[in-house]
């Protein structure tokens, strides 16, 4: 799969904004694309019952999880275990481009 040529859609929550490629979704997880703009946010949100994995492609930010945040930038692998409410910021001058696969597959919003 070229990743290129996967449709994308924009998400706008409480003044967040982010641009998600749904890529695959099977039986036992769900994998997107995250694009997050220059110093935009997703949205807070909780997965109730699915782990988050997501690597950071490129750009630079942070993830406030359970109330801590930590910084990171490309190469990092960031770990939410299910239930546990998050936000991922971007902070440098780039998009902040995210791998994210969801297990079992996670509701994500469609707005």
């Amino acid at each position: 799969m070229n990743t290129d040529e996967v449709e994308a859609r924009k998400i706008t929550i409480l003044g967040t904004t982010r641009t998600l490629k749904d890529l695959l979704v099977t039986k036992n997880m769900t994998t997107h694309l995250g694009i997050i703009p220059p110093r935009q946010a997703s949205s807070k949100h909780v997965h109730p019952k699915s782990e988050e994995i997501c690597y950071i492609i490129k750009g630079e930010g942070s993830v406030t999880a359970d109330g801590e945040t930590k910084s990171y930038g490309p190469n990092y692998l960031v770990y939410i275990p299910p239930g546990v409410s998050h936000q991922y910021k971007s902070k440098g001058n780039e998009d902040l481009t995210l791998f994210c696969v969801y297990s079992p597959p996670a509701e994500v919003p469609k707005k």
